[in-house]
């Protein structure tokens, strides 16, 4: 896309969706440098405050990080994510063209525990489907993902969970994932989750814990993700 200085848009927001399509595309590496404000300016006849007014934008919805003294580097790609909404993962990386993947750990009927019977209003004796994922972007593991079900779900055990959308998938049995209460706290890699996410031991994680209800206001299901922080955005 050049710029065009005979259209309605801005100059500076052109220049910004430039690199931003180049960053989406792959053109623009994860960490790499850009040229400096002169060169820029430079390159496509624009004043330097035009380009910076773009590479502020950007910088603000995290396509890219200023280094003092170093310059200006293309950011590590971050999902963005509305915590007050229900949306799948899935979706996410649609957003940000990054591909999602997922890798199923267990799949399990297990008794629930006396919170589960509470949380799900579930009865004595009922049973609860347990499933456990590693969650992907561009083929690095960013959430470890647990899942609690009612038995009723058990369908799922004839599904290929494996880099699929459990959110599709439910969709394709008529269920639909309406909202959910969410609550949020920091917690610390074990050396399980550690080894399942690619971190070390200790490493912070940002643990969301979601009781998810369908359309008809039924609770479908418990969730809890462990997700690496600075591979997320999170707007609330």
């Amino acid at each position: 896309m050049k710029l065009n200085n005979t259209i309605a848009t801005p100059l500076y927001k052109q220049l910004e969706e430039k690199i931003r399509k180049e960053i989406d595309a792959g053109e623009r590496a994860a960490g790499s440098r850009l040229p400096t404000e002169n060169e820029l300016s430079e390159s496509y006849h624009v004043s330097r405050v035009t380009v910076r007014k773009a590479l502020a934008v950007l910088s603000e919805s995290g396509y890219l990080e200023r280094k003092s003294g170093k310059g200006t580097f293309v950011a590590e790609k971050k999902l963005q994510r509305n915590i007050t909404e229900v949306i799948s993962f899935s979706d996410m990386c649609r957003m940000k063209n990054a591909i999602p993947g997922a890798k199923t750990i267990k799949i399990a009927l297990e008794d629930p525990s006396e919170r589960d019977l509470t949380e799900m209003s579930l009865h004595e004796g009922d049973k609860i489907l347990v499933v456990e994922r590693i969650r992907y972007m561009d083929n690095v593991p960013v959430i470890l993902e647990f899942n609690k079900f009612p038995e009723s779900f058990s369908f799922l055990f004839g599904e290929d969970l494996n880099d699929s959308s459990l959110y599709e998938i439910l969709r394709k049995h008529n269920i639909i994932l309406d909202h959910s209460r969410k609550t949020l706290d920091i917690v610390f890699a074990n050396a399980q989750e550690a080894k399942s996410l690619n971190i070390s031991k200790g490493y912070p994680l940002l643990r969301i814990s979601s009781t998810i209800h369908d359309v008809d206001n039924t609770i479908t299901n418990l969730c809890k993700q462990l997700c690496i922080g600075d591979k997320f955005q999170f707007i609330i």
